[in-house]
């Protein structure tokens, strides 16, 4: 049975001793997603798409990001689609901006009513066993509203988060997170993970984006060569802990989200790190081409060691500066 005590609140750093001038702009945008959290629906997604396709406009990195994102991923795409596809995926961006007010300052019975949750049965099998259940997730615009559905499970939840570098954006994330009773634990904080596995906690790990560590694993993410985090095999082995997928999708014109989890993965660690993490990899590609407007692709995952070509620079050697 699993222990409710497992997962605390997150204290969150006193969001109010950042009055400088520098915090100013932080301060307005969190008054105006305030403000809009409580808009109309169709209001919002009405924004959403003119603030998307002004980004697409304005954002010259992020949108070129994307695209080269898009052109190694469906290289039988036509140019045409796969700027198109890009165009929503940065309407999907803004859109989790008025997702993200919702979720900070909406009541947890209104969350309640637009998400629908899919394979429960296999989230409760996995808290039976007792010893702690790690979900791998993916980052997908949706993050936001996908970590606040699980606290709809009423069991205790810790949540992997990088923490943003601006000290005012960390301190309000936190304390919007921590106050629907997650437990947040910062992305290098490994052992606080383990730790809340061992106590039974529900832990939501996305491990999808580069890792550049000397035990990094190189695979195949949409048939491209990617660096790859080899840890949910290595937690998984040192905690005992059950293994499942947990992925979100927006549903179309405002009809809700979909937050699906997957059966817990039978021989997971298999001893085999490479295979294990495939076995994620597939499952987050066939999630993703359920939205793929809803999968980060303005992020360079496909970032190469140094001294291998970088598709962001032109096929440059990562690392190397002219003389």
């Amino acid at each position: 049975m699993t222990d409710k005590r497992s997962a605390q609140p997150t204290p969150a750093p006193d969001a109010h001793l950042y009055r400088g001038l520098r915090f100013w702009p932080v301060w307005i945008g969190y008054a105006l997603i305030r403000v809009l959290s409580g808009a109309p629906s169709p209001l919002q997604r009405v924004l959403a798409r003119v603030i998307g396709r002004v980004a697409w406009l304005v954002a010259r990195r992020d949108r070129r990001i994307t695209l080269i994102n898009l052109r190694l991923v469906y290289p039988n795409f036509s140019e045409n689609k796969r700027r198109q596809l890009g165009r929503e995926h940065f309407q999907s961006l803004a859109f989790s901006v008025f997702e993200t007010g919702r979720v900070w300052f909406a009541k947890q019975d209104e969350l309640a009513t637009d998400v629908r949750i899919e394979g429960l049965q296999h989230l409760t099998e996995a808290v039976a066993r007792g010893k702690g259940v790690l979900l791998l997730g993916g980052h997908f615009t949706t993050n936001e509203i996908a970590a606040a559905a699980l606290t709809l499970t009423n069991h205790p939840v810790s949540i992997l988060y990088k923490a943003p570098k601006n000290p005012l954006m960390h301190a309000l994330s936190l304390r919007h997170r921590s106050g629907r009773g997650s437990q947040m634990i910062a992305a290098d904080r490994l052992v606080d993970m383990i730790q809340a596995l061992k106590k039974g906690a529900i832990v939501l790990y996305a491990p999808d984006q580069r890792y550049d560590m000397q035990d990094s694993l190189t695979l195949p993410l949409f048939g491209v060569p990617a660096l790859t985090n080899p840890g949910p095999p290595v937690v998984a082995r040192y905690t005992g802990c059950a293994v499942l997928t947990y992925f979100p999708r927006r549903l179309p014109d405002g009809r809700g989200y979909v937050m699906t989890f997957g059966p817990v993965l039978s021989d997971f660690p298999s001893g085999d790190n490479a295979k294990d993490v495939s076995r994620y990899l597939r499952a987050l590609e066939a999630a993703v081409e359920e939205a793929p407007e809803q999968y980060l692709w303005s992020y360079k995952r496909y970032r190469p060691k140094d001294g291998e070509p970088d598709p962001y620079r032109h096929r440059v050697l990562r690392g190397y500066t002219p003389s």
